[in-house]
């Protein structure tokens, strides 16, 4: 006799189990990259990933509300975590998706230069849009260092094995 017989076993509570620690673990994978400089805030790899459900999203026609919000979430966190300004990664996000992307798909041919383009102006284009604002707002201009190399090399690598079947 089953101690928990009434119990449903459906996918739903395995799913749930699934994205709950995904989420534990993005969070404590966060707060040990704003301790430790070397680990990357995997920015450019949300970045990505958020470029192409938007895609697939506009070829499918079906919305993926939960994954892409899970996504603007964490790159909100990831920012104020090392201490951007507040939305600046959707602001470029928009203006990125909207301008830029269409073409980059066109001019570039090989799907890893893509998916490399995609991770690294997710860095740079964070820091133009920081550095944007900071100089609206008459503050002291953002700095980048040598680590940010480092984050667009790991996220780079950890992209193309994850996505190189989505684009």
């Amino acid at each position: 006799m089953q101690v928990f017989s009434g119990m449903r076993r459906d996918r739903a509570h395995l799913f749930s189990l699934k994205n709950g620690v995904l989420v534990g673990f993005l969070v404590v994978y966060q707060v040990a990259a704003s301790l430790y400089p070397f680990f990357s805030p995997l920015i450019g790899l949300f970045f990505a990933y958020a470029l192409l459900l938007k895609e697939e999203e506009e070829k499918t026609m079906k919305e993926r509300f939960v994954e892409r919000n899970f996504v603007f979430l964490y790159l909100i966190f990831a920012e104020l975590s090392k201490g951007f300004y507040l939305f600046s990664i959707l602001i470029f996000f928009f203006l990125f998706y909207n301008l830029v992307v269409d073409w980059m798909k066109n001019a570039f041919k090989c799907r890893p230069c893509i998916l490399v383009a995609f991770v690294a102006s997710g860095y740079l284009g964070l820091y133009a849009t920081n550095n944007l604002l900071a100089y609206v707002m008459d503050a002291h201009l953002f700095t980048i260092g040598w680590e940010y190399g480092w984050y667009i090399l790991f996220d780079t690598v950890v992209a193309i094995v994850l996505f190189r079947d989505r684009l």
